[in-house]
């Protein structure tokens, strides 16, 4: 299974997806060592070893836990393989929850006529930014091999349009209505912080999200010259 985002799928669903689980979401309480996750088929060619609960730096005590599964090998192989998997002895098994199963924070029914339950070892992790992790793993582990479209997740199309052309995305991106250039602008900060604090070894992503973090800092400092009346606003 690739190329889900070409079809405009979410990445935190695409994630799922590609590791053929049920969506599981947050969850609110304790962490617990292991995790329940749903399989969507007995015939997949890829299912999670771990499940990360993720939280936010900047997150109050407490917050509820972003979990997503991951493969410990696919993750050794795209960022820092000095990360401590918990339990690296216990694979994953088969859970025998029955009675407990509807308490699991399921959203979406399974898609098989006999869903498996698998219990997963959970490593408890902390990002810059959560909304965009699921976006990073998706290339970091090589679920989504089309790097090229990249930038379209993280720019609007009319400025990668203009690519490699740097001054000339960023004279377009400087543009956009406030709402929109701020939400952009702190998805990719939060993008390449993300790619940072995890150690992403691709060269290529590296690249795409360097450049498109320059372009977005160039078009800032274009709107407060502009919001300061030292730069008229080109039409």
């Amino acid at each position: 299974m690739s190329g889900l985002l070409a079809y405009n799928i979410e990445p935190l669903d695409a994630l799922y997806r590609h590791f053929n689980v049920v969506k599981a979401g947050y969850h609110a309480g304790p962490i617990e060592e292991r995790f329940v996750m749903t399989l969507t088929t007995l015939n997949a060619s890829r299912y999670p070893s771990h499940c990360l609960a993720v939280t936010q730096t900047n997150s109050p005590a407490n917050s509820p836990a972003l979990m997503l599964p991951v493969c410990k090998d696919l993750y050794r192989r795209g960022f820092d393989p000095n990360l401590r998997w918990p339990k690296e002895d216990e694979p994953p098994e088969i859970s025998d929850e029955t009675e407990d199963a509807t308490d699991l924070p399921v959203t979406i029914p399974p898609l098989s006529d006999d869903p498996i339950k698998i219990s997963l070892p959970v490593h408890p992790i902390t990002v810059p930014h959560l909304v965009s992790l699921p976006l990073v793993l998706l290339f970091g582990l090589g679920l989504e091999t089309d790097i090229e479209r990249l930038p379209y997740r993280l720019l609007p199309s009319s400025v990668v349009a203009e690519f490699p052309a740097a001054p000339a995305m960023a004279e377009i991106f400087a543009k956009f209505p406030e709402q929109q250039f701020e939400r952009y602008h702190m998805y990719l900060k939060g993008f390449w912080g993300n790619i940072l604090s995890l150690g992403l070894k691709h060269k290529r992503i590296m690249e795409i999200v360097s450049t498109a973090w320059s372009v977005a800092s160039e078009a800032r400092r274009i709107r407060q010259r502009q919001q300061s009346g030292l730069v008229p606003q080109r039409r």
